[in-house]
């Protein structure tokens, strides 16, 4: 069994996200997707969420999470927490799409499982 982290901000990269996972999941593995709530900025993070609902479900289990924080490190304390095998996210979440973001450096720099970073041009 392989636990997956979707972290996600958006629907499209979610909707990457799923489908790299297709390819690769087995039925006895387990995704979890999670989002976190930055104040004062508007999103679809609840629609990240369904997302992943909607296209993985019956394939394995699917479990959303909301946390509120420091995106980068909620991500990595659910890693810790959670004993995820293997963490996909995407390059950056606004603007300079060809560049790695904060966040995902941050989960670079701070967790020593396999980070999957989602090509700018699938989003």
């Amino acid at each position: 069994m392989t636990r997956y982290l979707v972290a996600t901000a958006s629907a499209p990269t979610t909707e990457a996200a799923c489908e790299y996972l297709t390819e690769k999941l087995e039925s006895d593995d387990e995704v979890y997707v999670l989002t976190v709530d930055v104040p004062d900025e508007s999103d679809d993070r609840e629609a990240a969420l369904d997302v992943a609902q909607v296209e993985l479900t019956g394939l394995v289990e699917v479990r959303t999470f909301r946390r509120e924080g420091v995106p980068g490190q909620e991500i990595v304390n659910f890693v810790r927490d959670n004993d995820i095998d293997e963490i996909i996210v995407g390059p950056a979440r606004s603007g300079g799409i060809s560049t790695i973001g904060s966040t995902t450096r941050t989960v670079l720099n701070k967790v020593d499982k396999p980070v999957f970073v989602l090509p700018a041009r699938k989003l």
